[in-house]
């Protein structure tokens, strides 16, 4: 078979035609801002100080190594902002989830942001913004569902579409609740989880 007819060169010519123009301009402010690299470093387009998409294993952590929007009163304009809901105390077997959004952001700053099956690259594609984590209350799941409903709501209420990392499978509660009052119908979850969690009743509860 011709190497050109793989169906993985779809993808590769995919990517070739897509725009660069948001990984030039992140590239050019991690130099600005991360000071230029020591003199024996060949390659200048690497800063001195790790920002924007370093490496895997270094720096400051955002979703996709996306701009971290420290003042959350800056959440508008942009196609996604990324949260984290850091809870478990809504899971029955297993505790750990609280670590889920630190995880998925560092998992995340292996790959580039293209997928290679659907010749879509999201840094590309979508202005993404990392605020970091709703400050949930351990412990407390009722006080922490409030924060989350807060904080998704006001995100969505800027016209942004939240894109919450958890945490366990009870915040799909108040993700819906903080959404609701700015929508007139249904609401969807996508949901990517482990396992369906779909019983209406688990240990008699």
């Amino acid at each position: 078979m011709d190497r050109e007819e793989l169906r993985g060169m779809w993808g590769v010519r995919r990517e070739a035609e897509l725009s660069k123009e948001r990984g030039r301009e992140a590239a050019e402010r991690a130099l600005a801002y991360g000071l230029e690299s020591a003199p024996s470093i060949g390659d200048r387009g690497i800063p001195l100080f790790g920002r924007g998409r370093a490496l895997a294993y270094a720096g400051i952590n955002t979703f996709l190594s996306s701009p971290y929007l420290e003042d959350a009163n800056e959440v508008g304009g942009q196609d996604v902002v990324v949260v984290g809901a850091p809870v478990d105390t809504g899971a029955t077997i297993r505790p750990g989830a609280r670590f889920g959004p630190r995880g998925l952001r560092q998992a995340s700053a292996i790959p580039r942001g293209y997928n290679l099956e659907a010749g879509v690259d999201l840094i590309e594609c979508l202005d993404i913004a990392d605020i970091g984590d709703i400050h949930t209350i351990p412990a407390n799941l009722e006080k922490s569902f409030d924060q989350i409903d807060r904080g998704v709501g006001h995100i969505f209420s800027r016209g942004v579409f939240p894109l919450v990392l958890g945490g366990d499978h009870s915040i799909g509660y108040p993700n819906i609740r903080g959404i609701a009052p700015y929508v007139d119908g249904n609401i969807g979850i996508i949901h990517f989880d482990r396992h369906v969690d779909t019983a209406e009743t688990n240990f008699d509860e």
